[in-house]
């Protein structure tokens, strides 16, 4: 067996270098906490700024849907083509404003209302209105569309 004396200079070293890290490392009380902190935080605010993202983009193409659809059926409860479009307009406008979007987004809004004959009023005609917008926040452009059928009793 070999005694201590007899190892050369560099690995006696490197023992007495090894055992105080050793030593160091049993002798540390209370750093999981920092240790956590450190590691957690990086980790978890990407995750924080994609789930915020991402519901920030969930909640606009939601209002979005919910606004195109009060668009359509304002146009296709109008009397004639000159009140529908002026109403569809006027809905777009107030009910972006009601659901919370920014002068920017309401700004970037654009309502395409389409239908299969010439005029849109006809009894069982088929209205489909489609709505583009930016969203300011998220970079990212929110298309939604929602159809309504013309009354035959109008």
């Amino acid at each position: 067996m070999m005694n201590q004396t007899s190892l050369a200079p560099g690995t006696m070293m490197r023992r007495k270098r090894f055992h105080k890290c050793v030593e160091a490392l049993k002798s540390q009380s209370g750093s999981a906490s920092v240790e956590f902190i450190v590691l957690a935080v990086p980790l978890f605010l990407p995750i924080y700024l994609y789930l915020t993202t991402f519901s920030h983009v969930s909640s606009a193409e939601l209002n979005a849907r919910s606004l195109v659809r009060e668009v359509v059926r304002a146009y296709v409860t109008s009397q004639n083509l000159d009140s529908a479009q002026s109403r569809a307009e006027f809905v777009l406008n107030y009910g972006a404003q009601r659901l919370g979007f920014s002068s920017d987004e309401i700004s970037t809004m654009k309502l395409n209302i389409s239908c299969s004959v010439r005029n849109c009023l006809e009894p069982g005609e088929r209205v489909e209105a489609q709505l583009e917008l930016r969203l300011a926040d998220a970079h990212r452009t929110v298309n939604v569309s929602a159809q309504q059928y013309v009354s035959p009793w109008q």
